[in-house]
């Protein structure tokens, strides 16, 4: 169908502007992207939010944002990575869906300011994003967190890091995840797929930016690795349940909507829905979009289950 007229506009002031040149440093870029405002509608929602920093496993400072809903503690939690394409992003770019999450699940919200590309390639950030999970589990006692609910939830690269999450924490035997949300996630490095070349140019998220952002992340890194491409996996069996949510407009749908089929296959619980007429990343460009709040329910009704009502049997 259609772009939906609230991306479309969006598009077309997009559009309208002198494409970018990814021959400039890498930093220049980057830095340009970071700078670019952020609108957070008004936050009405009953949620404390708490800031702290937590060492990472070579003893870098970690930012976190903790979100807590009004109920009463433990409360279980969902650790949350920003989307960005591994360059840009943060805790405030995050902040609507983390405020917005912790109150319609009734769950904490742990967001991740993981260290990001060019500085910082693979496996950088995804340490990061372990390094604060494995920190809820083990400080859920003081913190009034629920130690054996936690699950993980990301959009794009933040997406493609709670995959990998999944896939490590099963492999390295914990933390235990109860359920993984992933928002068009980047799940593979293939530029090719139908998704990807309908959707070259002018969809906002561009092939040629896809892949600035995966030279940025990976280097020289093999990109077939599991936790980078969570669609190579050989094996994805014995994974949390899974929550997919992908955009019609988007050259990462093809990956996403794949993953979730593998996922399935592999006997996982799974639960898949494409977004019509929107592009990516629709929640974050356009908060208030019926669309947009529709799929930050679904996310929070996915989160109730799996980790307050702990369902496990079937999607």
């Amino acid at each position: 169908m259609p772009v939906d007229p609230d991306f479309q506009a969006i598009l077309d002031r997009v559009n309208a502007l002198p494409p970018p040149d990814y021959g400039r440093p890498a930093m220049d870029i980057a830095s340009e992207m970071r700078s670019a405002p952020i609108v957070t509608p008004p936050l009405r929602d009953p949620v404390t939010v708490e800031a702290r920093r937590i060492p990472a496993n070579d003893g870098h400072p970690i930012p976190i944002r903790i979100y807590r809903p009004s109920t009463a503690r433990p409360h279980p939690v969902i650790v949350s990575m920003h989307g960005g394409g591994w360059v840009r992003g943060s805790l405030d770019s995050d902040e609507f869906k983390s405020h917005f999450i912790a109150h319609a699940s009734g769950c904490a919200v742990v967001s991740v300011d993981y260290r990001m590309a060019p500085e910082f390639r693979y496996p950088v950030a995804l340490e990061d994003c372990l390094a604060v999970t494995e920190w809820v589990r083990a400080n859920a006692d003081s913190m009034g967190f629920e130690a054996d609910r936690i699950g993980v939830a990301g959009d794009s690269a933040g997406g493609n890091l709670a995959a990998a999450l999944a896939l490590m924490a099963r492999d390295r035997g914990g933390p235990p995840l109860r359920c993984q949300i992933l928002v068009y996630p980047i799940c593979d490095h293939d530029f090719d797929r139908p998704s990807y070349l309908e959707n070259a140019e002018g969809k906002l998220l561009t092939r040629a930016m896809m892949q600035w952002f995966w030279d940025q992340y990976a280097g020289p890194a093999d990109r077939n690795q599991p936790y980078l491409s969570p669609l190579r996996s050989p094996d994805l069996r014995g994974l949390p349940p899974a929550l997919i949510l992908t955009a019609e407009h988007d050259p990462l749908r093809d990956e996403g909507e794949l993953y979730a089929r593998k996922l399935q296959e592999a006997g996982n619980i799974v639960e898949a829905q494409r977004i019509d007429g929107v592009i990516h990343p629709f929640q974050s460009l356009a908060v208030l979009n019926a669309k947009s709040i529709r799929t930050l329910e679904a996310s929070a009704a996915f989160a109730r289950r799996f980790l307050l009502a702990g369902d496990s049997r079937s999607a």
